[in-house]
């Protein structure tokens, strides 16, 4: 019941959201938009889906295989092909589903898995807090609020490096925790470096998706404010991060490009992600169930 209704308040965020803002601008001024996009737009924002998809199997691959259990490459192009399927829904029951794979072909329990995805989605938010501060220190202008975010980000990594590193029992009790605390800094340090590949492939997804749109954006400015929507459209609060990715767009890039036209590149960058994503995913789906992944009870 409770997830029932959670699901259905992020429905109804997600379309207030996107009521807003085809209120600022008309939908007819959006399908203009959308009309006057390059003609490359669809095929190349599909090939840059591609890249997205190998890049982060790349980064799963090694992390599971540091801290959990190894396996193969195309072991987890399949598994997180599949997943893309339900994370089109919700971020984290995709994450779980790799947890039951785990679980299922390796034996691992589920505890120590569940703490594996703890540690690629805080590794996933650290990358967006150093990419961000690196924006910030080279871009010529960015909103207001993002240094004072950026500042209440570093105070809690603040905190959380010293758990790490002092390892408090209060903490080492909790099997969740196993797998963080058992990296070190060290370890999350070396699950960052291998995640660069898929923020970066992100940045440049988005960003070729503005230009195509007519969205000139400086580079540097893309750079310090693209890890934030980015980490928007990721909270757990509407469904795929829609109506939250168009609102952080049109928050931050308002100065380039009309509300419009910052609307038409979001949705339509996102509905060309979503449509890839889901045939990957179909396709990774049948694939993994004519291969008969391989099961074992655990020792």
């Amino acid at each position: 019941m409770r997830n029932r209704i959670a699901r259905s308040l992020a429905w109804v965020l997600a379309l207030a959201l996107l009521a807003y803002l085809f209120h600022r601008s008309s939908p007819a001024e959006v399908a203009r938009a959308v009309k006057q996009a390059a003609p490359w737009t669809v095929p190349v924002l599909a090939g840059l889906v591609v890249v997205v998809y190998l890049a982060d199997s790349l980064a799963m691959w090694r992390i599971f295989g540091w801290f959990v259990a190894r396996l193969s490459f195309r072991e987890v192009l399949v598994v997180r092909g599949a997943t893309y399927l339900l994370a089109i829904i919700n971020y984290t029951v995709g994450q779980a589903t790799i947890v039951y794979f785990v679980n299922r072909s390796r034996g691992v329990p589920v505890t120590r898995g569940a703490a594996a995805v703890l540690l690629v989605m805080g590794t996933n938010v650290l990358l967006l807090l150093f990419f961000t501060t690196a924006g910030l220190a080279i871009a010529p202008e960015v909103p207001r609020l993002l240094p004072t975010v950026v500042g209440i980000a570093w105070a809690g990594l603040a905190v959380y490096i010293v758990a790490v590193a002092l390892r408090p029992r209060w903490l080492t009790d909790r099997p969740i925790f196993d797998v963080l605390l058992g990296a070190g800094i060290g370890g999350h340090l070396k699950a960052d470096a291998v995640r660069v590949p898929h923020l970066l492939s992100l940045i440049l997804y988005t960003y070729v998706s503005m230009r195509a749109f007519g969205i000139r954006v400086p580079v540097q400015h893309a750079f310090a404010c693209l890890p934030v929507v980015f980490f928007i459209s990721v909270l757990p609060i509407s469904p795929a991060g829609l109506g939250t990715m168009q609102m952080a767009m049109t928050l931050f890039f308002a100065r380039y490009a009309s509300g419009a036209t910052i609307l038409a590149s979001s949705l339509t960058s996102q509905a060309v992600a979503v449509g890839v994503q889901s045939l990957l995913g179909l396709a990774c789906l049948r694939n993994q169930m004519a291969r008969g992944l391989p099961v074992r009870s655990p020792p």
